[in-house]
């Protein structure tokens, strides 16, 4: 990370000029350091170097202090302030920090004093987890009252964190407990390539042999039948020798659609615990706590601030958290309320969803519905081939927005009325078959977490 990089390109971002202005002055312009309150800039040309003193250092000024909350000074130097082999060094990328090594290795702290470890030390509880939060601190210390233990909540509030905290408090209280902590993804990419490649005894013998298994995002074994049935084996062998077993999801096991419904039926067997959006104070709480861990003081107004910007994502509080420290370690600059809400714009942009494309929907669908991406494009007519079509086209008017004739097009070069008709077809069901209409949810829902 080029902190400095950073603020100057938020800097830019504020600047109110032409296309024309900003290709021809600002574009050239190099950011070497900004050294306690001075910020050096560099240029290739004279003349640039003329322009931007007589017209465009006051805004810049004024632009920086909006960032940092304090006033600087700016030098701008070009090619004929400088000997013949600075230039080449300028003509280089600049590196992180250039010529200031005592700031790099501070940074390097300030970025490595953020991955500290999901611990219970470490997870904040509010109303909103204090159930699950009580539930796994109760696995950890050994006890079996909970069996399996459900954890559910949408994406970025703490349900990978509590599941590393139980692995890691078992770990450093119980060594000898076998710990398997896996995804439902690996589980699916181990139990196949178990089969490729002949390792099924190996298969079983990891998750079989477990003390304590942990699967993070059980959803995403939803249409997997062969996984579901060696799950299934799984979850009896390990429950019925009174092993400890947790799942978490982003759904109940009753919203989890294309699952068996006697694999849904021991997800239940145990206690489910939901995790949900946390309250201010608890946003507050998290923010101060994660500042202390990397050793940033927040001022009150501005650790407000981002927990009222930044609501439903623990991980993007973190990552702001992260990115105002590094900034502040950097520029030896305290927190401002300006420099949250540059960051915190940054945060959410990052945070955007990519777009959701046409090859991800029918790939997804095909999953689902146990056929190839290549079949639901082809002329086959089977009734399974073509209703994961169908449900395909559906999806793809539903999500992205693009005409009849574009989706035609993905499909073979079918016509404009083919693909109404397609559409049509699946409103009519959805109206009269609740499983049905489930299903096209949960596959919506799963292209929207897999992003």
């Amino acid at each position: 990370m080029n902190s400095f990089a950073e603020i100057f390109e938020m800097m830019k971002k504020n600047l109110d000029i032409t296309d024309v202005a900003k290709k021809s002055w600002i574009e050239p312009i190099k950011p070497v350091r900004l050294n306690n309150n001075k910020v050096v800039l560099y240029v290739p040309s004279p003349f640039v170097k003329q322009i931007l003193e007589d017209h465009y250092v006051r805004v810049f000024k004024n632009n920086f202090k909006d960032i940092l909350g304090f006033e600087v000074e700016i030098e701008i130097f070009c090619d004929d302030d400088i000997q013949p082999e600075q230039r080449v060094k300028l003509a280089e990328p600049i590196p992180e920090l250039q010529d200031d090594e005592d700031m790099i290795e501070k940074l390097e702290k300030s970025v490595a004093s953020g991955n500290y470890k999901h611990t219970f030390d470490t997870f904040i509880v509010g109303e909103s987890n204090k159930l699950a939060y009580a539930a796994c601190k109760a696995v950890a210390q050994g006890q079996n009252n909970y069996n399996p233990l459900y954890i559910y909540g949408d994406p970025g509030l703490g349900k990978t964190h509590l599941l590393s905290a139980v692995r890691n408090e078992i770990q450093n209280t119980r060594s000898d407990v076998n710990i398997v902590l896996a995804t439902a993804d690996s589980f699916v990419s181990d139990f196949i390539n178990s089969i490729k490649f002949d390792r099924t005894v190996d298969f079983k013998n990891k998750f079989r042999s477990a003390d304590v298994l942990l699967i993070d995002d059980i959803q995403f074994i939803s249409g997997k039948k062969e996984c579901q049935q060696e799950l299934f084996n799984v979850f009896n062998e390990l429950h019925g020798k009174n092993k400890q077993i947790i799942f978490t999801s982003d759904r109940t096991p009753k919203e989890i659609n294309d699952i068996e419904q006697r694999l849904q039926s021991r997800f239940e067997w145990g206690l489910l615990a939901d995790i949900s959006i946390p309250e201010f104070e608890t946003r507050l709480a998290i923010i101060k706590r994660k500042a202390e861990l990397v050793g940033l003081n927040i001022p009150q107004n501005v650790t407000e601030y981002i927990a009222n910007n930044l609501k439903n994502n623990i991980r993007q509080m973190e990552g702001a958290i992260i990115k105002m420290n590094a900034i502040s370690t950097v520029t030896d600059i305290p927190p401002t309320l300006v420099m949250a809400q540059n960051v915190v714009k940054e945060v959410i942009s990052e945070n955007i969803p990519i777009p959701v494309t046409v090859e991800r929907i029918i790939n997804e669908v095909a999953n689902i519905y146990n056929v190839t991406p290549d079949e639901i494009r082809s002329q086959k007519r089977s009734a399974q081939i073509s209703t994961a079509r169908q449900i395909a086209i559906f999806v793809i008017n539903r999500i992205t927005g693009i005409s009849y004739t574009e989706i035609g097009k993905e499909f073979g070069g079918r016509d404009h009325s083919t693909i109404v008709y397609a559409i049509n077809k699946v409103k009519n069901i959805i109206q009269k078959d609740k499983s049905y209409r489930a299903t096209i949810d949960d596959i919506v829902k799963n292209i929207g977490n897999s992003q």
